[in-house]
């Protein structure tokens, strides 16, 4: 079941993050290779296969004769079993003439149910590797034919050992490299899939808006073409001009502080004046952020200001660059803007606005960290909830709707910006 991220958008976040994970799988490549060569020791080995075999005297008894297989199979089993003993590793070192320390061990494996064993002798003696192994099988041969003596038994070097070829420390670091390469990709998938599991940030707007049971009234690219974002003002219009009315106001309320709700109140008023209509930006965010520069606007006496000598939002608002737009920035409140949210006051300044203008757009500080917007929430005809893509997690948002809507406020919708493609 989906929560908060789709498997496509698992594709995007590895897409995003590829040169990220391409760092830790090169690093891992490159410390296994060094790793490789610090610790890198010369092991060779060499085989020997060798026939066990058994002679029965052509006059033996039929019994004698059928115990044939049994008493082979016991020799064979014997010489496996002798082949890694310290006894006959040193014996073979004797034997073969080289220091016992060199010669690390002995093994033998039969092959399939044959009476064929392969001796194989591990060396960091390159050089002697064949001559061990050799060795090992004549060594086994004396052994066995001394505990066995009868039936005599025959055991013949079918196969002698080859010099092993030479071991590189520049082809085990290749090695240990692409190992670690492989490793450096597993870990990437494992950590990249853990981070987006553990992040319950919003990154679906159409699973959000089914959970909470509210419309999405825009999703915004994080990096669109400007005319793009244009048309993606022009659903936002045409949604908020559906859901509020052809005249109202309408509070924009971000979630999370990192970016507010001023670039989008922005972009929809924009999309809003080029119908004709007259639109109020009434900044009410008393945390410092501020769309007046961006605006254009000049110096306005300030919401505060207004209300305290009672002016009209016509008188107290300032024009903008953009034609049909006005502005009004908020001031500097005495004491709790919270305070002067919910006063009487703010709310006949807004229902005026909305009789001055055809639309009041109110922008508010994050609800998470400042109780304004939820003591203004039932002064307008709608709110507009906005949420920062991998940024608002579910449940902060999940939570300010509900004190919204508990407060008052008629919930139009939400709109997700910084959606990454």
């Amino acid at each position: 079941m989906e929560l908060y991220v789709s498997f496509s958008e698992i594709f995007r976040f590895f897409k995003r993050h590829l040169w990220k994970f391409a760092v830790v799988v090169v690093a891992c490549g490159i410390v296994f290779g060094l790793l490789s060569l610090k610790t890198f020791k010369r092991e060779y080995t060499a085989t020997s296969t060798i026939l066990v075999a058994c002679t029965i005297d052509d006059n033996a008894s039929p019994d004698y004769s059928n115990q044939y297989a049994s008493m082979q199979n016991v020799r064979l089993q014997a010489a496996i079993a002798m082949a890694p003993s310290e006894d006959l590793r040193l014996k073979v070192a004797e034997r073969a003439g080289v220091d016992e320390e060199s010669l690390h061990s002995i093994e033998a494996k039969q092959i399939g149910s044959s009476t064929l064993v392969d001796l194989t002798v591990s060396t960091d003696d390159r050089e002697n590797a064949a001559l061990m192994a050799d060795s090992a099988a004549e060594q086994i041969a004396e052994e066995i034919a001394a505990i066995y003596p009868t039936p005599p038994i025959q055991i013949h070097i079918i196969t002698h050992a080859e010099t092993p070829d030479e071991l590189s420390a520049r082809n085990s670091a290749i090695k240990s490299g692409i190992l670690g390469l492989v490793f450096g990709v597993i870990i990437s998938l494992c950590v990249g899939i853990a981070m987006i599991l553990l992040d319950h940030t919003i990154r679906n707007a159409t699973y959000v808006s089914k959970s909470l049971q509210m419309p999405c009234l825009g999703s915004f690219a994080l990096k669109a073409e400007e005319e793009e974002r244009r048309d993606e003002f022009r659903r936002l219009r045409a949604a908020v001009t559906q859901q509020v009315g052809e005249k109202g106001s309408l509070l924009m309320i971000p979630v999370h502080a990192k970016k507010g709700a001023g670039e989008t109140a922005r972009g929809l008023a924009h999309a809003l004046t080029v119908t004709g209509r007259s639109v109020l930006y009434l900044e009410a965010d008393f945390s410092g952020a501020t769309q007046a520069a961006a605006l254009g606007a000049g110096q306005s006496r300030g919401l505060v200001a207004a209300l305290k000598d009672g002016s009209s939002p016509k008188e107290a608002a300032v024009s903008t660059k953009i034609e049909g737009l006005s502005f009004l920035s908020c001031g500097q409140a005495q004491g709790s803007s919270a305070d002067l949210l919910a006063s009487a006051a703010f709310s006949n300044f807004v229902k005026k606005a909305s009789d001055e203008f055809d639309y009041v757009l109110c922008v508010l500080p994050d609800e998470e960290n400042m109780p304004d917007a939820d003591n203004a929430a039932s002064v307008a005809n709608g709110v507009l909830l906005v949420a920062e893509y991998g940024v608002t997690p579910f449940r902060d948002f999940e939570e300010s709707l509900t004190r919204l809507r508990t407060a008052g406020g008629a919930i139009s919708g939400f709109v997700l910006n910084g959606v990454r493609t």
